[in-house]
């Protein structure tokens, strides 16, 4: 549990440093919505100045906007055994910590749900750091092994989840084929993938027991090197798969192994 702890206080310091910078802001922060554009008057905002039709006319426009709105946004996080393999459960704390203390810090609503295998946990919207706390611990106290659940009907469950349009999250190791494309027109979609390296390009000695961590059985006692390269091919063959699926419904996605990668991957997913 110290692990834990620590990655969750490493999660909260990177959210409240960068957002001193401004920086956070722009990613989670509030938007406004685009009503109309008007000559300038000596009122207005410069920020809001639209240059593009500005040099087409010679004369300055601005862009009148709504109010802001406030963002819901949603993290999904899937968990089965293979969170065992590595750090991958700790580094969802970190994600799960560092999008709630975003979200929240930004004035925007956040929320959260669990897959633990077929059991569901799902915590409703709240707007106060107070309330954070208990949905970290929760997380961090659940035990991945041998849990599994079905992910052919990973996109249905997902749905029933947040029914309003949403900043939706969904985080996982994503080993298995799924279909996200209903969910991608519901939503505004991201897929955080969590992964080990030693999963994606194993090495096994001759005196290692493996474990299938879905069922908690012993899977081999020995893996010759050609399966192994045929296991790493396969792997490839299914994240190009993945990310074909991903482009043709426009859901943005990143990939990620450490906590120290988070911020600056999530910077660039959300700007871009």
């Amino acid at each position: 549990m110290e692990k834990f702890e620590t990655i969750v206080l490493k999660a909260k310091d990177d959210v409240y440093t960068h957002l001193q910078g401004g920086n956070l802001a722009k990613l989670l922060g509030q938007g406004y919505d685009f009503s109309e554009l008007r000559s300038y008057e000596s009122s207005d905002d410069i920020r809001y100045i639209s240059w593009i039709n500005s040099a087409k006319s010679n004369e300055l426009y601005v862009k009148k906007m709504h109010e802001e709105r406030e963002l819901l946004v949603h993290v999904s996080l899937l968990v089965d055994g293979r969170m065992v393999i590595g750090e991958k459960q700790a580094l969802m704390t970190y994600i799960l910590t560092f999008l709630a203390h975003s979200a929240v810090r930004t004035n925007n609503l956040f929320e959260t749900s669990f897959f633990m295998g077929e059991e569901l946990k799902r915590f409703e919207a709240v707007k106060s750091v107070e309330d954070l706390d208990p949905m970290v611990k929760t997380f961090q106290q659940i035990e991945p092994l041998g849990l599994t659940f079905d992910y052919k009907d990973l996109q249905n469950r997902l749905s029933k989840v947040q029914e309003q349009k949403s900043l939706f999250f969904v985080v996982g190791d994503f080993l298995d084929e799924v279909d996200l494309s209903v969910l991608a027109q519901k939503h505004e979609l991201y897929v955080i993938m969590v992964r080990d390296r030693w999963e994606e390009n194993p090495s096994v000695g001759f005196d290692v027991e493996l474990v299938n961590p879905l069922s908690n059985s012993i899977i081999a006692k020995n893996l010759s090197k050609k399966a192994l390269a045929h296991y790493v091919e396969k792997c490839k063959e299914h994240d190009e798969k993945l990310y074909a699926h991903f482009h043709q419904h426009k859901i943005k996605y990143l990939k990620v192994y450490e906590p120290s990668e988070v911020f600056k991957k999530l910077k660039q997913l959300l700007y871009f």
